[in-house]
């Protein structure tokens, strides 16, 4: 049995509360503000979940940030904050800071919208529970995670970003009707690109009111398997968005409405 080697970690780090005004930012390596990620901070300011800045020592008593600029900013922007909880660690120099900034945020994992849907939920959060009840009404089922080795059943969706913002502009009944055509088609799994396809059909002008759900789920139905490569043809040729040049090949396949007799004839008497 051999003994396992690991990295030494080096220096342990300072923890402190520092003066809020004290922490700079360099912007020889750190990212441009992002401004709706720090609003969003101020509105949800909450020490449960602020976190740790990491700062690193700089000239005359003050400090560079590290990592959570947005948090540092939001925390300088509200009256009621005047410190911030710190991990000091000893760097010295920009090389070395920008060293240690690409360690921290290239072995993070960001948060995916489907792991966050989720928390949210958990959380009781209103408009996470909105798309819920919108989709179990309709048939879909939410997926906590991508279907093992691609498989899915019908009905069921990974792609809850395109759901929520299904419900977000067309409100929780029009996006109900758009995802039980999805469920009728039987697809698997229900995909974003399908959701946006049928809510283009259903709500640009272009289509809408030239065919019956029926119609659109029977051409999905029988069509699903060569949509995405007629409709990646179709977007090269035409010069279109993809999801525009999705919805144009599947509503070319689907039955269209009779159009209802002109009055002139209705009046006509034999």
């Amino acid at each position: 049995m051999t003994d396992t080697e690991f990295r030494d970690p080096g220096e342990v780090p300072a923890l402190d509360w520092l003066d809020k005004t004290l922490i700079d930012i360099d912007a020889t390596y750190q990212r441009g503000l992002d401004e709706h990620r720090v609003q969003k901070i101020i509105d949800w300011f909450a020490w449960d979940s602020f976190g740790a800045i990491v700062v690193a020592p700089a000239a005359n008593g003050r400090y560079h940030a590290i990592d959570g600029q947005h948090r540092l900013e939001a925390a300088k922007r509200h009256p009621q904050v005047t410190v911030v909880p710190a991990v000091i660690i000893t760097v010295n120099g920009t090389a070395a800071e920008a060293e240690t900034f690409v360690n921290v945020n290239g072995a993070r994992k960001n948060v995916s919208a489907l792991e966050m849907y989720w928390a949210e939920l958990a959380a009781g959060d209103p408009e996470a529970v909105r798309v819920k009840q919108v989709a179990e009404r309709a048939g879909v089922k939410l997926l906590r995670y991508p279907g093992s080795n691609a498989k899915y059943s019908p009905g069921e969706t990974v792609a809850i970003a395109a759901v929520r913002g299904l419900i977000d502009r067309h409100g929780a009944m029009r996006a109900r009707e758009v995802l039980q055509t999805l469920v009728a088609a039987r697809v698997a799994p229900i995909t974003a690109m399908q959701i946006k396809a049928a809510e283009t059909i259903v709500f640009d002008p272009e289509f809408a009111d030239q065919v019956e759900p029926d119609a659109m789920a029977d051409a999905l139905r029988a069509n699903a398997h060569m949509f995405d490569a007629e409709a990646s043809a179709f977007a090269a040729t035409h010069r279109l968005a993809k999801v525009k040049a999705y919805a144009s090949v599947w509503f070319k396949k689907c039955r269209k409405k009779r159009k209802a007799a002109p009055e002139w004839r209705n009046d006509v008497t034999t």
